[in-house]
């Protein structure tokens, strides 16, 4: 595959992921493994919500998304994440594969007809689930057995911190200090990068340093 330039990808250029997004979580809700037991919302979050996607050397981008279950979530936690993983495998389409990770559940698209081509991955999922009370999610813990564990709380004071902020500080920091380290991320191989969510923390508490700084 040709190496691009890292860049950002636009909130209608990524309308063919959101629309495909939709319509495999439309399936699943369908499928029999899901709609018999569990009912749940989903939103988009991370830098989808907050859209500022970016695309990597490969030309790829992901999109993350919260499943909160309505119903169901005081079932075994590993029953929960072996229906969802395989409705997701009984919905995809043959170009695509879905991964089941250790907090997540990831579906790759890749532009190929027929079967799924690394090589040609457009785009890609990760759902993870939620309980209904929000504030856990199931994460693997042995061989094939999952468990609830506490969402991260360490970073609530810092998307406390953002919610508090101007809209025109939070585009300061998203488009002006974010993105750019981002892109610079996106041209390391996938194991050597920083995730943008830790960019994200570190640039919103420099943020608020350097206010502080400003007023003294």
């Amino acid at each position: 595959m040709a190496k691009n330039n890292p860049r950002i990808v636009t909130f209608k250029e990524c309308a063919e992921a959101r629309q495909r997004a939709h319509k495999l979580l439309k399936d699943v809700r369908h499928n029999s493994l899901i709609h018999d037991h569990y009912k749940f919302d989903c939103c988009l979050i991370g830098s989808g919500k907050r859209r500022c996607i970016t695309k990597d050397i490969n030309g790829k981008y992901d999109l993350d998304y919260q499943i909160v279950l309505t119903r169901g979530s005081n079932d075994d936690p590993t029953n929960i994440k072996n229906a969802f993983f395989t409705a997701f495998t009984n919905c995809k389409k043959d170009n695509e594969k879905v991964e089941n990770s250790t907090t997540v559940v990831t579906v790759r698209c890749s532009k190929s007809e027929g079967k799924f081509d690394p090589s040609l991955e457009q785009f890609s999922f990760d759902f993870v689930i939620i309980n209904s009370a929000g504030d856990k999610r199931i994460k693997r813990n042995g061989q094939n057995k999952y468990t609830w564990v506490n969402l991260p709380s360490k970073h609530n004071h810092t998307y406390k911190k953002f919610n508090s902020l101007s809209a025109q500080e939070q585009q300061d920091i998203i488009h002006n200090k974010v993105i750019p380290k981002v892109l610079v991320e996106k041209t390391k191989p996938e194991n050597q990068r920083r995730a943008s969510v830790e960019i994200f923390y570190m640039e919103v508490n420099n943020y608020q340093k350097e206010k502080k700084n400003d007023k003294i």
